[in-house]
């Protein structure tokens, strides 16, 4: 299966499991506005917030905690904090802080949509970040999907690195809502 025909099969899996929810698949956070970068995401969940000066933060603070889609993020924290362990990091290598659960459900209190999610498969470094950066300012969390033992690796890379910056009081960029999983682990929630 390549990763495109992953992307729609888990957009259906996340279509019936999100039923009362707004589930995109390429989803443009800008899309009309020519004067606006408008990123692209692979799989989106809403509501969406497309009103300028308009947020959702009530919205999405509802949602969060009700009962199944919390359990849904809860399981994605564990696997993402068990994926990030097991990168086996020396002690003082590791940047990476890990926040509590509720620090990263409540993070982006200005998303424009509940779950942003890339999946990634054999893109550059560079795109990589892209997608990382994309997911976690558009949603109010970001997933990473990681689709190849080697794109773990990158995302991990790249969170230990943004972390780093942060550390040594260099301009960054905050993950702490961002989630980084396999396609296996994905998989399973659905």
């Amino acid at each position: 299966m390549t990763a495109k025909q992953y992307q729609e099969t888990v957009y259906l899996l996340l279509c019936r499991k999100f039923s009362e929810l707004d589930v995109r698949n390429e989803w443009a956070a800008f899309e009309g506005n020519r004067q606006q970068y408008s990123p692209r995401v692979d799989l989106a969940i809403g509501p969406f917030s497309t009103i300028p000066g308009y947020t959702l933060e009530e919205e999405y603070n509802k949602i969060v905690i009700d009962s199944e889609v919390n359990k849904f993020i809860k399981k994605l924290y564990d696997f993402h904090f068990e994926n990030i362990s097991s990168m086996n990091i020396p002690d003082e290598r590791m940047e990476i802080n890990f926040s509590q659960i509720e620090n990263v459900i409540f993070k982006n209190q200005n998303a424009r949509c509940l779950f942003a999610i890339e999946i990634e498969n054999t893109n550059s470094k560079k795109h990589m970040m892209g997608s990382l950066i994309n997911a976690a300012s558009l949603g109010r969390l970001g997933v990473g999907i990681a689709f190849t033992e080697s794109a773990m690796r990158t995302f991990i890379r790249i969170m230990n690195y943004l972390a780093f910056l942060k550390r040594v009081e260099k301009n960054t960029y905050d993950t702490t809502n961002f989630l980084i999983v396999t396609k296996a682990q994905f998989h399973s929630l659905l």
